[in-house]
């Protein structure tokens, strides 16, 4: 007897039929499901290039475990996205750093040291005016070469002046002086509003302002007024006269 021949179709044939049976399903395309799909069994080899977009990963989905060392670069990161909190401390270095990308408005208050300062880079223009105070300045760091020619005041190197008229007003003065007369004829104090006990006074006749005085004068530490001097003015034969005069104290 001849046995009938298998062809290709009957093959397909077959195999369709014992899915149905054992089964009881026929896939068709676009019907398999998450819940078809065995947990861990999709490889990379069996996702397409480019087929995952950012909208199909959730939020915080992605942490630094997902992503490959130095994979992220400067266009992938959003302009003002990166804060204080999100650098660890002591991790950026001066190359991290473009030259002129930090404003003071970066920098906390009081976080910056002398240790976080390279030697000589801080320059006369870093400085604001003003800013620099005496507590600032070591003991003999400032020479001749840091002072600008007749900038220092008579007060700055420790001379007081002033300039008394006959009646004991005050013509000019130093600053912070007041005089007047006290008691008898040719007789005045001159007080500089700072202890000049341990200073040496210098006093002649003369008017402030032009003009010629002719007259004795003598000056003294103030009894009982360690922040002025006594100031008696004659005529030149030795009598007792108001006479303009001129008075310089050395500290």
């Amino acid at each position: 007897m001849r046995l009938p021949q298998l062809t290709f179709g009957k093959v397909l044939a077959g195999t369709a039929v014992v899915l149905v049976v054992t089964t009881g399903t026929a896939y068709a395309a676009n019907t398999v499901n998450s819940s078809d799909i065995v947990n861990g069994s999709i490889q990379t080899i069996d996702i397409k290039n480019d087929a995952i977009t950012a909208a199909k990963i959730a939020p915080n989905a992605v942490g630094s475990s997902e992503i490959s060392g130095n994979a992220v670069k400067t266009a992938d990161i959003l302009n003002d996205t990166i804060k204080t909190a999100d650098v660890k401390n002591g991790t950026l270095t001066g190359t991290d750093v473009a030259d002129g990308s930090l404003a003071s408005a970066d920098i906390l208050d009081a976080t910056l040291t002398a240790a976080d300062l390279a030697s000589n880079s801080v320059g006369f223009d870093e400085i604001q005016t003003d800013a620099v105070q005496a507590t600032e300045i070591a003991d003999n760091s400032i020479d001749s070469g840091e002072i600008v020619d007749f900038q220092l005041t008579n007060q700055d190197i420790g001379v007081l002046f002033a300039q008394v008229n006959a009646d004991g007003t005050l013509a000019n003065s130093s600053g912070s002086v007041t005089s007047g007369r006290v008691g008898a004829t040719g007789s005045y104090e001159v007080d500089f509003a700072r202890n000049i006990a341990a200073c040496a006074f210098i006093a002649t006749a003369g008017p402030a302002g032009g003009g010629s005085a002719l007259g004795e004068v003598n000056v003294a530490d103030r009894s009982g007024n360690n922040e002025a001097v006594f100031v008696d003015t004659n005529t030149s034969a030795g009598g007792t006269a108001d006479v303009p005069f001129q008075l310089v104290v050395v500290c």
